[in-house]
């Protein structure tokens, strides 16, 4: 056999999601209807660079009906018996023949087309199941009686992924879509609802054309409930051709009661739903819109996983350098920040300051309180910090109950007068908490400033000792290094 597929991961294109919507669009309209299928096996084929087989299930079988090339695995029982294990709207990655397949049905409960294509395409099935989904409903049609969609509405398909390739975010992302999905089929009013990555249990209208999103960001819809939820639910299209105008319509915005729903599927769950109202003219929506609606789905589908792609990103970087308790940067954050910003200084010839503070006799609050109350006040302190410095400052936390701040370009006398104000806020910090109203929370502020020679340890170092001054100096008070001329300027409150 002949495999251009591997075991390898893999990821459908813009081009090739554009591509393989306009060879469903093809599909549709074949004439030659004996033949069509290896035509579309062998397009697809050519697409992707892959294997890919075509099969239909027919009187409680899978049979393959095209496969490009022609030798392949799916003959045995065993891996047509894989295809009765499919979820509708799933992909699934099997291993059949000795390599990798990506298997993905029509989404149609029973699922009667089902596609083959060699290799891991897991991560961007959606214009697979859009193709299943077109091939599927156009063999159950009869012969004439398939949609054919104008080559503007393929144009803006095509403009859309352009133009998705080159925007980001969700309000970007979602408002392109909706415009060219509904300007496609010549609709007044449509809406893109999105669910919550990993939660489609509920739904929000993140984009509408034709009307104000303020209309509706407030509803949540849930799966079921009303028109969207239904289609999310069911992970079906839903739609009527009648043209009816309506008449004392509770909702004066719509003229007809005609529309189209369609789902946007990712890999595992339906990331959200396509849905458009009132066609120019008051004319009924026909079967082409609704595929015409499928395509532009499929390639909704891609730009949203990466926008839920982007997003986990960002919350795993944001994870992997903030600490969870106080909100300020984790010690990992602050080592790579420090010799970062030193190095800076060097370059510059600017000064830059180190503090490290220190909570006074924080083991006494837990021992007494408990450590949910000692967290508060790890939490409220470190709000105090982020607002008592620049915002180019850096505020992390050491450890336990140390904090500590990366003041860039900053002299000793600046970097003194912050760390004067600090001790004195924390020190008139009177915790909302009721069960610690009686507690009083100060904090020692150890003091050093970077010279020519500095090293990332040897600034750390001066600034644990003066840390430690501080300290023995009795607590609630600031003290620094050689560096900060002797020590002038450290501040005690009177006792």
């Amino acid at each position: 056999m002949r495999s251009r597929g591997d075991s390898s991961l893999r990821i459908v294109s813009e081009e090739q999601a554009h591509a393989l919507g306009t060879a469903a669009l093809g599909y549709g309209a074949e004439t030659d209807r004996p033949h069509r299928a290896e035509r579309l096996a062998t397009r697809v084929s050519a697409i992707l660079a892959a294997d890919v087989v075509l099969l239909t299930h027919s009187a409680g079988h899978w049979a393959v009906v095209a496969a490009a090339p022609t030798e392949h695995p799916m003959g045995s029982s065993g891996a047509l018996a894989s295809f009765d294990e499919l979820t509708p709207g799933i992909a699934a990655v099997r291993s059949i023949g000795g390599q990798d397949w990506t298997l993905v049905t029509s989404g149609r409960d029973p699922s009667v087309v089902a596609l083959a294509i060699a290799g891991d395409w897991s991560l961007s099935p959606a214009p697979f199941f859009h193709l299943a989904a077109v091939v599927s409903e156009m063999s159950a049609r009869p012969r004439g009686d398939a949609p054919v969609i104008p080559p503007v509405v393929v144009r803006l398909h095509y403009r859309m992924l352009h133009r998705l390739a080159r925007v980001s975010g969700l309000l970007a992302v979602s408002d392109t879509i909706v415009r060219h999905a509904a300007a496609a089929v010549e609709a007044r009013l449509g809406a893109l609802a999105v669910t919550q990555a990993g939660d489609p249990g509920q739904a929000a209208i993140v984009a509408t054309f034709g009307y104000p999103k303020a209309l509706v960001e407030h509803v949540r819809i849930e799966p079921g409930a009303g028109v969207i939820g239904t289609v999310l639910g069911s992970r079906k299209p839903l739609y009527t051709t009648t043209g009816d105008r309506l008449v004392g319509a509770r909702r004066p915005r719509y003229h007809t009661s005609s529309f189209v729903a369609v789902p946007i599927l990712g890999d595992r769950d339906v990331l959200g739903a396509l849905c458009v109202t009132d066609r120019r003219g008051d004319q009924a929506f026909a079967r082409r819109d609704v595929a015409a609606l499928r395509l532009f789905a499929s390639g909704a589908a891609l730009a949203l996983e990466r926008e839920r792609a982007l997003d986990s990103a960002e919350a795993y970087a944001h994870a992997a350098t903030v600490d969870p308790v106080t909100g300020v940067f984790n010690r990992r954050y602050f080592q790579v920040r420090l010799d970062e910003e030193l190095q800076r200084s060097h370059r510059h010839q600017i000064p830059l300051a180190l503090l490290m503070i220190d909570i006074d006799d924080f083991k006494r609050v837990n021992d007494s309180h408990g450590h949910l109350a000692g967290d508060t006040i790890l939490r409220d302190v470190g709000d105090i910090l982020r607002r008592s410095v620049r915002v180019f400052d850096v505020c992390a936390r050491f450890g336990g109950e140390e904090f500590v701040i990366i003041m860039p370009g900053s002299t000793s006398d600046n970097a003194l007068r912050i760390a004067e104000r600090i001790r004195e806020l924390i020190e008139h910090y009177r915790p909302a908490d009721g069960v610690l109203a009686l507690t009083r929370v100060t904090v020692s502020v150890g003091l050093a400033v970077s010279s020519a020679g500095s090293t990332v340890g040897h600034l750390l170092e001066r600034a644990d000792q003066a840390l430690y001054e501080a300290k023995r100096a009795g607590k609630n008070c600031i003290r620094g290094d050689e560096s900060t001329h002797g020590g002038a300027g450290n501040t005690k409150p009177d006792a």
